[in-house]
């Protein structure tokens, strides 16, 4: 299955103004840099790379798959489909079932096996304020974390408690 970013996210998790709250920064001298780090916090946990698993503000996906041969697991939980079609020279729409299983929609097929299919769906908790709290506050410390310690301070990987356990009950395990 490959994955195709329809529809960016609107905004980020976190705003600028939030982050220069919590780092207590005055100025708008290093608003860029600070915008550097809500970027890459962002990259960290959201979307297919993201280490969470899942989507956070409301984005669009393409899945593309090759053939259809069974049932097609999306890879974000609470997934809604918009529109799955069939993308050969027949064309016409899939029809299909969904369900749940362990939060993890799955999409069965009940048309259209061993053809190429199009399968666009929405992924993600809403508006950047439908986002869980726990996962703003781990991005708002682990922003300033890199802020107040820009220099590289040893080799350990190790993120502060705070945000591992802020992050914890939304990471999912991938199958």
């Amino acid at each position: 299955m490959r994955l195709v970013l329809v529809t960016a996210p609107a905004a980020p998790p976190i705003m600028l103004a939030e982050v220069k709250a919590q780092a207590r920064v005055e100025h708008d001298d290093e608003d860029l840099l600070l915008q550097h780090y809500i970027d890459a916090a962002t990259a960290w946990l959201d979307g297919p790379a993201g280490i969470l698993g899942r989507c956070l503000v409301t984005q669009t996906w393409r899945a593309e798959v090759d053939a259809i041969s069974g049932l097609i697991r999306l890879p974000f939980p609470d997934s809604v489909v918009d529109r799955a079609v069939f993308t050969d020279a027949e064309g016409g729409e899939l029809i299909h079932e969904l369900e749940l299983q362990d939060q993890q929609p799955l999409l069965r097929p009940i048309s259209g096996f061993a053809r190429p299919a199009a399968i666009t769906f929405t992924a993600g908790y809403g508006a950047p304020a439908d986002v869980p709290a726990a996962i703003r506050q781990a991005m708002l410390l682990l922003v300033t974390q890199w802020y107040e310690h820009r220099q590289v301070t040893g080799t350990g990987t190790a993120l502060p408690f705070a945000v591992e356990a802020l992050l914890a009950p939304y990471r999912r395990i991938r199958l």
